[in-house]
């Protein structure tokens, strides 16, 4: 009788315990496809049909414990152009981040944190229609990053920064590793880097039909040319124009001094390549769908 008793006083403290942990765990999504399409039938002023897709999804789980906080995000977009019967990808990327972080003040504006980051792709990707070489692909090239640093949080800016980080590329494709692409030299399949590390996240709603989704990497290499910063710096503005239909722009820039680009201003012209910026930005309309801190 006694152990009865016992385990009728302990059963409800345990069951409590464990709705209070679930609760502190919350979820965010944004998710969004668009599509558009072009025919064209005996059109005297030329062109081509044409045909687009596009998908984008970030999904979000944090742990928000009184001393531990752990925050993961998934994010992952696809998009292909289609002329004529010609597909060629126009934006590929898988993305994991990871962060674990312990209070060091009272407020919990600043904690210690441990960070990891991976990053990749897909599918092949290739220079144009008519290229039959793929010039990326998945793990080629993949990027993974951890260290150990302080972030400072307040009012949906988060940023971490680390003086001791490290960044390694993988090329894990033979073809690509041989001629040495992406900064890993010729026949090698991995290239380890050690330096400091700055991210920056921010989630507004600008207005009650405008949000706003920032993130900015920065990375320096201590033990080569550490005044080359590698950034990447995507942002995503959502307008709803009418419940779930939502005009988007996704910004990206990214400027990796180990990276080549084509450079046309030279005198050898588009066949010279060189360290330079790259940039992408995308305008679209379709069906999107947000909760949590992406539609806060």
């Amino acid at each position: 009788m006694k152990k009865l008793l016992a385990l009728l006083f302990i059963l409800p403290l345990t069951t409590h315990a464990q709705d209070e942990e679930e609760s502190r765990w919350s979820y965010a999504g944004l998710y969004s496809f668009a599509m558009s399409q072009t025919t064209l039938t005996n059109w005297n002023a030329g062109g081509e049909n044409s045909f687009n897709l596009s998908g984008l999804l970030r999904q979000a789980a944090d742990y928000n414990g009184p001393i531990w906080q752990w925050n993961n995000t998934l994010d992952a977009n696809f998009a292909v152009n289609y002329q004529g019967s010609d597909p060629l990808k126009t934006g590929d990327k898988l993305e994991f981040t990871s962060r674990l972080d312990r209070n060091i003040n009272e407020s919990g504006t600043w904690t210690a944190s441990g960070f990891a980051n991976f990053r990749t792709q897909f599918a092949d990707g290739f220079a144009n229609r008519t290229a039959t070489q793929a010039i990326s692909t998945w793990m080629a090239p993949g990027y993974l990053t951890a260290g150990v640093g302080f972030t400072y949080k307040k009012e949906g800016l988060q940023l971490y920064m680390s003086p001791i980080t490290m960044k390694q590329t993988y090329v894990l494709d033979d073809s690509l590793s041989n001629v040495g692409v992406f900064g890993v030299e010729a026949g090698e399949t991995i290239r380890t880097e050690m330096g400091a590390y700055l991210n920056a996240t921010y989630n507004k709603a600008l207005t009650e039909t405008l949000d706003l989704t920032t993130n900015l990497n920065l990375f320096s290499n201590y033990l080569d040319r550490p005044q080359n910063i590698d950034v990447n710096w995507e942002t995503i503005l959502l307008l709803e124009a009418w419940k779930y239909l939502k005009v988007s722009l996704h910004v990206h820039v990214i400027y990796d001094h180990d990276i080549l680009v084509a450079n046309p201003i030279t005198p050898n012209g588009s066949d010279y390549q060189s360290p330079g910026a790259q940039f992408k930005s995308v305008l679209g309309v379709g069906l999107a769908y947000s909760f949590g801190k992406y539609s806060e």
